[in-house]
Parts: structure tokens; sequence; C-alpha cells
């Protein structure tokens, strides 16, 4: 679950400790493209300011305390029209820490006590300093396709007094860096009250053009398609499959694309091994350390991608079925709805207002559920138990006998035929009764969409 919370307490435990102001993007003022401009900013008086993540550290094995960091900063070169700026150059983000499926996201502003962009050339285009609550701001000096370095300082992560003095170890974007001081650190050991503080954070950035506005997309590379949403079969080995195994096929199936130069670009997959455990989680799937895994017969990837033209991004879902996978999906059917019908609970009381009406279809569990003194159906959606129910009367119907001679009818008025059902004989109904114009109760017999009705009165 990723959670945005701040928590203002200096004796909170967090994650990320931040600085004392809050800001989530920085543009420059389009009046003036080199004036140098503060973040928007709003301070406060507490320097503990901190995400909390007490809990989510596992304190069995080193190996199982590594944290996770991602991010989302994008820096946005400014468009020009000769020497005018016509949209201005911006710069975002997040920095995002996951341990052990709880994740936790600072924008800029909250992620350290400093951020500074510079250049290939060392000019500092981007700083900000959260102990004045100052900001240099030339963003509208910044070249599209640029690589610049952004670098945050005095960071910190916090895991609260249960893991102190335990060893955490970090996976960091590529080409990204973690420093203590001038010692680049890929695990760190946690002081008395479980914290690591005063870190430094570093990753390049390639600036984004703005004017550029073509979109990323998938290519099917076997049938040559591009697709939003895709299909992947593969076997399991022994009952499991391998994350990373399982991502480098999928990899090979799929390419990522832009249309830019006259031509299709490829475009960085961005989706890695940590991503695909953390989706599996979401759907109940254990992966172990080794990123091994028990295979369902079907579940979802999520591929994403994301351009270093523009920054445009682009998610293909791909459905994976495993054959010889683990069963999870329930045998159902498809049944007609002869009768207005509510869902319900497995206690049989009504869930919400909705209703499926009569003559359309619905796919149900293949034997029905005895609640009480009725029976029901489950309904099944995307092979999965949903616990609503309708009542089997408004599906199969319920056999009744005739007490009477009886008409067919289409209305109160009007016979649907010339039929006489005989005392004795034995008819279905659907549902309840439906009450005419002239009073008169009737049920709905024949599984069909004609209008066939006989009096209740005659059962």
């Amino acid at each position: 679950m990723k959670k945005n919370l701040r928590i203002v307490s200096a004796a909170a435990a967090a994650l990320l400790a931040v600085a004392p102001v809050a800001a989530s993007a920085v543009s420059v003022n389009a009046a003036d493209s080199t004036a140098t401009t503060t973040a928007n900013t709003s301070a406060t008086t507490n320097s503990n300011v901190s995400l909390n993540l007490n809990g989510a550290g596992n304190t069995a094995t080193n190996a199982q305390n590594t944290v996770n960091v991602s991010s989302s900063f994008s820096l946005n070169a400014p468009v020009k029209e000769g020497n005018t700026v016509t949209a201005n150059a911006t710069f975002g983000g997040e920095l995002t820490a996951n341990l052990n499926g709880t994740s936790v996201s600072l924008n800029v502003a909250n992620a350290a006590k400093q951020a500074i962009i510079v250049g290939s050339d060392n000019k500092v285009v981007y700083s900000w300093d959260a102990t004045n609550n100052k900001a240099q701001n030339d963003l509208n000096t910044v070249t599209a396709s640029q690589t610049y370095t952004l670098t945050l300082k005095g960071v910190g992560f916090s895991f609260g007094n249960s893991m102190a003095g335990k060893t955490v170890s970090f996976n960091l974007p590529k080409g990204a860096t973690l420093k203590q001081g001038d010692k680049t650190v890929t695990e760190l050991k946690l002081d008395q009250f479980g914290n690591a503080t005063d870190l430094t954070y570093t990753q390049s950035l390639t600036a984004y053009d703005q004017s550029n506005t073509n979109a990323v997309f998938f290519i099917n590379k076997n049938s040559g398609t591009t697709e939003t949403k895709g299909l992947y079969m593969d076997l399991a080995q022994n009952g499991k499959m391998n994350v990373t195994n399982l991502l480098n096929k999928l990899e090979d199936q799929y390419n990522a694309v832009q249309y830019s130069d006259k031509k299709f670009n490829p475009v960085n997959i961005t989706t890695d091994a940590e991503a695909v455990k953390a989706e599996l989680k979401k759907q109940n799937i254990t992966v172990d350390n080794a990123g091994n895994f028990e295979a369902p017969d079907t579940f979802t990837v999520t591929l994403n991608a994301k351009s270093n033209v523009n920054g445009k991004t682009a998610s293909l879902p791909v459905t994976v079925s495993v054959p010889n996978g683990k069963k999870t999906t329930v045998d159902s059917q498809t049944k007609t709805i002869m009768h207005n019908a509510y869902y319900y609970d497995k206690d049989a009381k009504r869930v919400g207002t909705d209703k499926v009406t009569r003559y359309n279809k619905v796919t149900v569990a293949t034997s029905t559920t005895k609640i009480g003194d009725k029976t029901y159906y489950e309904v099944i959606e995307n092979g999965k138990a949903t616990g609503k129910y309708i009542n089997a009367d408004n599906i199969d119907g319920t056999k009744r006998t005739l007490k009477h001679n009886a008409y067919v009818y289409a209305t109160s008025k009007k016979r649907a035929n010339k039929v006489v059902l005989k005392k004795g004989e034995e008819v279905t109904t659907y549902g309840g009764t439906y009450t005419f114009k002239n009073g008169k109760q009737y049920y709905k017999i024949g599984n069909d969409t004609k209008k066939t009705y006989v009096k209740a009165s005659n059962f």
C-alpha cells in the first residue's frame, strides 16, 4: 500500500527524514526567463517532519531488510521561440522507498535538506536549501536531451527502535548512488534509534523536450501490432516460476517505442524485478528471496516504459497464463436471468440497490448454494467468486402444480395464445409475481422473452 502521509512529531520514527518545507514542483517565472525565483514553500518550525514506516522492517535477516529506492523526478526543458520562452522549464517528482511491500513517497522539498541540479559543465541550474528556505532557479537555461545531475543532501532513513543496530541494504535505481560522507554505501548499520541520517542521494536526469508530444506505446514483436493489453503463456517448472526470468521473457515479446525523427525509436522499459514482486504480492502471490514463486494458472504483470525524449509513459498489463499452474479460477456457467434479480450476500441480505434485469446473461457458479430456506447462485467475475448471490428462482425458476385449468396471457386483457394449461399440470414459473393493470398477480412462464404469464391464483 502506498502511503503519502506527513507526520509532524519530534519523536516520530520514519523511513525518510525530511526538510521543514513543502513543495512538489518548481517552475520559473514566465515573465522573465532568466529570473531566479524561490520554490512555492510553506515553512514549518519542526525539523523532524517524517513519514512513519515502523514495523515494515523484518528483523530476522539482513537479506530481508532491503530498501528498494526509486524516483519519479523529471526535468522539463523550456520551450522557446527564438529568444522568447513560451513554456517554462519545470522540475519535480518524488523519491520513493519500499520495504517488505510497504511504500512511502516524498516530494523534492520533503525528501532532503538540500536539492541541487548541475549540468555537465558544473553550472548550477537549480538549488534549494531548507536551512534558509531559499531556492536558486535558473531552470530556463536547461537544454532538452542534455544530462544533468540531481543531488539530494540530508536524506535520512528511519525504521523505529525495533531495528536499532540492524543492518539494511539499499537497492537503488540504475546509475544512482547513496553516500554517507564521502563513502558510497550499499548497506548501513542503523544507529541506536533505528536511523540512518545525513545521507546524500545522487542520480542523473535527462531534460525532457516539452515541445515533443509523441506518445509511447507497446508493440508485440511477434505480430508487429500495437497492444494496450498483452497476453503471454508459459509453463511452470516443478510448479515454480522466477520473477527475473519471466520479466526477461516478457521483454523479449514486447517492445516500447516512440515515433520521433521520422522513425520508431526504442523506449526503455522501467519495470524491474522489484516492481514485479510488489505487483505479485498484491495478487496474494508470495515470492521468496531468490525471486521464485508458486505459479497460479493466471496472473498479471504490468510493463511500464518512460521516454527519455519527453518523459511520456505507457503501461501494458500482461495477462500471464500458466497451463500447468495452480488453479485459481472457479468453474462457472452462463445463465439467463428470467426475472429482475437483486444481489445478496452469504447471509441472504441484499447488497446495494443494483440489479440484473431480465433476459440478460450472468456468469455464476456451476452449483447452487443453500442460504436459509432459499437456493442461490454465486456470481463469478473474471473467474473469481464475488461473494454476491442471485436467487436461483430468478434463473432456473420453480416448478408449480396447477390447481385449475389456466390460460396463458400476454397482458391483463389479451391471451398470449390458444393454449389451455390443464389442472394438475406442472409448470415452471420464474421469480416473483407481476401485478398487472387489473390488479391481479401473474407468474412469468417459459424460458424465453415472449410475454407469457399465468395467473398466480391458478397455482
